[in-house]
């Protein structure tokens, strides 16, 4: 029986061994357990942090993206302000020298009917001229024919009275004979 004690001792004593080992085994795990469990934790609260700097950086772009394309559009709209600015500017312009061909042309107009006018006289008054100038010639031809005529008369009538007077002495010769030429 003793054996027995002395062996059941022994065995309780491995058992004791045994659970304490397993105890400390436990432990171990549950401070393992307990400091995986804390690394997941820090590592979950960096993931977190993580992702709460990547969405603050996330924001922060959009936030600029936001901004750069609100100041692109604003720049745009400014260009495109000042475009239709310029075109309108351009279509005024275009309407101011419309105009003032229009003008001009109407002026060279009136000038050239001014200038058509005055030549239209101006080749009136010269014909009014000429006219004139051919009726004065016309009658001053006439006039000199008339005068030549009556001078040829009358040289005729001196040339008649002078053979009459030296005609005395032969009658054989005509005395009007230089008439007659």
């Amino acid at each position: 029986l003793r054996l027995r004690n002395q062996e059941g001792a022994r065995h309780r004593e491995i058992d004791g061994e045994a659970h304490e080992e397993q105890v400390r085994q436990a432990a171990e795990e549950e401070k393992l357990n307990a400091a995986c469990h804390q690394d997941v934790v820090k590592y979950k609260d960096e993931c977190a942090a993580r992702d709460r700097a990547a969405l603050c950086f996330r924001q922060k772009e959009a936030r600029i993206k936001r901004l750069h394309a609100e100041s692109e559009r604003q720049q745009e709209m400014e260009e495109e302000i000042k475009s239709l600015q310029l075109e309108a500017e351009a279509r005024e312009d275009v309407r101011e020298y419309v105009d003032r061909c229009k003008k001009r042309d109407r002026l060279s107009l009136a000038f050239r009917a001014k200038e058509s006018r005055r030549h239209a006289e101006w080749e009136r008054q010269q014909a009014d001229i000429e006219r004139e100038e051919t009726s004065e010639a016309i009658k001053n031809r006439a006039m000199d024919s008339r005068y030549v005529q009556l001078a040829k008369d009358k040289e005729r009538a001196q040339k008649a009275i002078d053979a009459i007077r030296h005609a005395g002495s032969s009658f054989a010769v005509n005395p009007f004979a230089s008439l007659l030429d």
